[in-house]
């Protein structure tokens, strides 16, 4: 007979060790902590850009956008060394998803909120975008054939609540209404394309590839509609303000916001869109045009308790997710 340490190294058939089950567990908490984080970091990052963007109203729109997603690109494309090996490796469905990125996350859902607010206050486009934790919530369920969970239900709930409270809703017409819709729907089809796509191409080739083709579709774009009047040297803060949006809102917030959906899955990293509107509205009152006040306040509670629940999972609906994949 062995000794009784050496039987309790042998885990019964089919059955992991307390020891293996509990690294497991302990490998799954630091992933998911560390997908919170940057999901945080990509939040206030983007959220701080809509501060820059007000610096930059007498700035070619889609010059502009050029130049912030062909920097982004140079930025990541730094970073990828030796992972450019892999791209040779894509299949045409891979760089169609990568472009539907691009469009989608990129292009898309800025020309929908640049237009919006031709004839719509900011908050109009910013409430309605702040639906998207809840559309996630009730589509990728039906698109995976199961039933929503009623605990994201109520996270994502308790997220566009507290994003309405913090944005309000301001003046509009049927056209501001109508972006802000593209806009939600930019953003909610993002989320759902990038899961499956960062599988296959990873999460920092994704976005060096996406950023690229961004740039190049905005530069065609910013020729055709705006002509050269774009390529005049920014003025001090214009370049500061493009500088933020290549750096920190493209290149470290879209890098950091796709290793979050890596990490956490597609429905609780939706729940993050709600930290954006909230970022913006704190640092407003930083350069001047606007100011924290209690309600706004109730909402960064709103939103808080809403992401709290939805990152607090039972192991039950961990094995759920663990179904889903990385989103």
């Amino acid at each position: 007979m062995k000794p009784a340490a050496a039987r309790r190294r042998i885990p019964a058939a089919g059955r992991p060790s307390s020891n293996a089950a509990g690294a497991a567990t302990e490998a799954r908490r630091r992933a998911e902590a560390q997908g919170a984080a940057l999901m945080i970091l990509a939040s206030l990052v983007i959220g701080a850009s809509f501060v820059a963007s007000s610096l930059l109203t007498h700035f070619p729109v889609w010059g502009g956008q050029a130049i912030r997603f062909t920097a982004a690109a140079l930025v990541l494309s730094a970073l990828c060394g030796r992972r450019w090996r892999l791209v040779q490796t894509w299949s045409a469905g891979v760089w169609l998803r990568v472009a539907g990125l691009a469009v989608t996350g990129m292009l898309g859902y800025n020309a929908a909120i640049i237009t919006a607010e031709r004839t719509a206050e900011p908050a109009v486009p910013g409430a309605i975008v702040g639906c998207a934790p809840l559309a996630v919530a009730l589509l990728l369920p039906l698109m995976q054939a199961r039933s929503p969970a009623a605990r994201g239900l109520v996270a994502a709930g308790l997220v566009v609540l507290g994003t309405y409270v913090v944005q309000g809703f301001g003046r509009t017409d049927g056209s501001g209404l109508g972006w802000s819709a593209v806009a939600l729907a930019c953003e909610v089809a993002f989320t759902l394309l990038a899961a499956s796509t960062l599988t296959l191409t990873g999460p920092l080739l994704a976005s060096a590839c996406a950023s690229g083709m961004a740039g190049l579709m905005a530069g065609a774009t910013a020729f055709a509609v705006e002509g050269t009047s774009w390529l005049r040297i920014p003025h001090t803060s214009e370049a500061a303000a493009l500088a933020w949006q290549a750096v920190a809102a493209t290149a470290i917030g879209f890098l950091c916001w796709c290793r979050g959906i890596d990490q956490l899955g597609t429905e609780r990293s939706a729940l993050f869109l709600g930290l954006i509107p909230l970022s913006a509205a704190a640092t407003a009152p930083l350069v001047g045009t606007g100011q924290l006040s209690v309600a706004q306040l109730i909402g960064c509670l709103l939103v808080a308790g809403g992401v709290a629940l939805g990152m607090s999972r039972t192991a039950g609906s961990r094995d759920a997710a663990s179904h889903e994949g990385p989103g």
